[in-house]
């Protein structure tokens, strides 16, 4: 993780919010590894920036220090370019988001529950530890 200027977290903040994706929701996931097949309730938590121009990408992910590239290609679209996303899960949109928050407007929203889940999560693993 790496602590932003403020011109850093605002200007990410507007990707986030122009071009950005976040993502808070609980999903029944199957564990087909295990004997009986279950299904868990998972909690799904990520962010995602999708962009054509890799520049952008490959800025977000070094002034956040945070997240990973992944390429999304179109093989049956002769005129689509390839898309870059950036993509963090978990504790890693924590620490972006709890940067960026008091920049964001569109997705503040969102982002609250995410930062106010982490926090509460922190904050019983903190009471159980004393």
């Amino acid at each position: 993780m790496r602590i932003m200027s403020l011109e850093e977290r605002a200007y990410v903040a507007g990707i986030v919010d122009g071009e950005g994706w976040l993502e808070y929701r609980r999903k029944k996931m199957r564990r087909n590894t295990r004997p009986g097949k279950p299904i868990h309730n998972v909690l799904v938590i990520r962010m995602e920036v999708p962009q054509v121009d890799g520049r952008l990408i490959d800025y977000l992910m070094a002034t956040t220090g945070e997240g990973n590239r992944d390429l999304k290609k179109f093989p049956n679209h002769p005129t689509f370019k390839t898309q870059h996303r950036w993509r963090l899960c978990h504790h890693a949109v924590y620490r972006v988001l709890n940067q960026i928050y008091p920049y964001l407007i569109v997705k503040q929203e969102k982002a609250k529950l995410i930062i106010d889940h982490y926090d509460e999560q922190f904050r019983k693993r903190r009471q159980s530890l004393s």
